[in-house]
């Protein structure tokens, strides 16, 4: 069980650091389009006027595929911590389960060695009585 839970942990890491990685790359390239558009409008051979104009339309391209980019990754961040979420309640079910179910073992050995203790005391009294008659004999 401890096993499990362990590596449903590492897994869940991974899955983490994956999700991490891609926020990184989402964000280098978005940061990495803006400049490349920056720099290639600014060298292109345009008036001042059609290229502030193209800048304004690129960066604006940009902020709109950021947000994008950015309401994307928050959802799957909203459903990877859903889907950890259950996980761990389930785990916790599962402990409490497996407390549960060795409270009512215990509780059962609990009473088979009250009931063994009656039976070696009657066991006792019987094996004393015998004695006693074989004594007065």
């Amino acid at each position: 069980m401890l096993k499990e839970y362990l590596e449903k942990a590492k897994e869940e890491k991974k899955r983490k650091e994956k999700l991490d990685a891609a926020k990184k790359v989402g964000v280098g390239l978005a940061v990495g389009t803006a400049v490349g558009i920056a720099a290639g409008v600014l060298l292109a051979p345009k008036s001042g006027e059609e290229t502030r104009e193209d800048i304004a339309e690129k960066a604006s391209d940009v902020i709109i595929k950021g947000k994008k980019v950015f309401n994307d990754k928050k959802e799957q961040i909203s459903e990877l911590r859903e889907i950890v979420k259950e996980s761990i309640t389930e785990r916790i079910n599962n402990v409490g389960d497996s407390i549960e179910e060795a409270n009512e073992k215990l509780e059962k050995v609990s009473e088979d060695l009250k009931e063994g203790h009656a039976d070696i005391t009657d066991a006792l009294k019987d094996t004393k009585e015998k004695i006693k008659k074989d004594l007065n004999r």
